[in-house]
């Protein structure tokens, strides 16, 4: 695609969806809500508990992505090393916020003065985004967004953030043929050619009664939208008659 748009990016922290022991929902419901307010996601990585890797995963997605949202990492263990990556990428050093600690332990009873402290450290210049739910705080620096990895606390909080607004729409519509892609193949190729402001995915389905090809196509343009779906299907028609 060619036109202008913002990006995004979702980086998700942990050897349990690493080695594949929980499927990793965060990424898949923060790529939707990106795209709810006009986001583009650009980049889906899941890194391990290992800082050096991080700072490099988190490194590259700042540098590629408008919006970067890290889920994962922040709670008080020694495998919770996100906040310290973080610093690192950036190049700064940590420091506590003693009024997001003094909170912490005022409001919840797990939150030691240990344990509020260990929560309320962050690299230095971000911003503590509360938890709506009591959990562990997040933050935000620069382009780069902090979200806790439990489900139900990184949702939350993700309803609090205040993205920018991109002002664009981004809408999808699937179309579906009875077909096999290898007889659609020059369809396609000319389709990206000639419509750069929309992005095209064909899915094949090998289990229906008939083979099928599903074709999702994607844009922040409304018009752009309406002509490629007009265009795809004007020139479906003669190959899916001769097939």
């Amino acid at each position: 695609m060619t036109s202008s748009r913002r990006t995004a990016a979702v980086v998700t922290i942990g050897n349990e969806i690493v080695e594949g022991r929980i499927a990793n929902e965060n990424c898949m419901w923060l790529s939707q809500q990106l795209i709810a307010q006009g986001y583009w996601p650009r980049i889906n990585i899941t890194g391990p508990d290992e800082e050096a890797l991080i700072v490099d995963l988190l490194t590259m997605a700042a540098r590629s992505s408008d919006v970067v949202l890290v889920s994962g990492g922040l709670g008080f263990t020694p495998d919770d090393i996100t906040r310290n990556a973080v610093a690192r990428a950036f190049n700064c050093e940590l420091e506590v916020h003693e009024a997001v600690a003094a909170e912490m332990s005022s409001l919840c009873a797990w939150a030691t003065p240990d344990l509020a402290r260990k929560v309320a450290t962050f690299p230095k210049g971000a911003t503590p985004i509360y938890s709506p739910c009591g959990g562990t705080p997040g933050f935000r620096i620069k382009n780069v967004v902090v979200l806790p990895g439990v489900p139900t606390e990184m949702r939350s909080m993700f309803a609090v953030l205040d993205l920018p607004v991109t002002g664009t729409t981004i809408s999808s519509r699937t179309l579906t043929f009875e077909t096999t892609e290898d007889q659609i193949l020059e369809v396609l190729h000319a389709f990206e050619e000639q419509h750069p402001d929309v992005r095209l995915g064909s899915y094949p389905n090998f289990h229906a009664t008939m083979p099928r090809v599903e074709i999702v196509v994607t844009s922040n343009s409304t018009p752009a939208l309406d002509a490629g779906v007009a265009w795809l299907a004007a020139q479906m028609l003669p190959k899916i008659a001769t097939a």
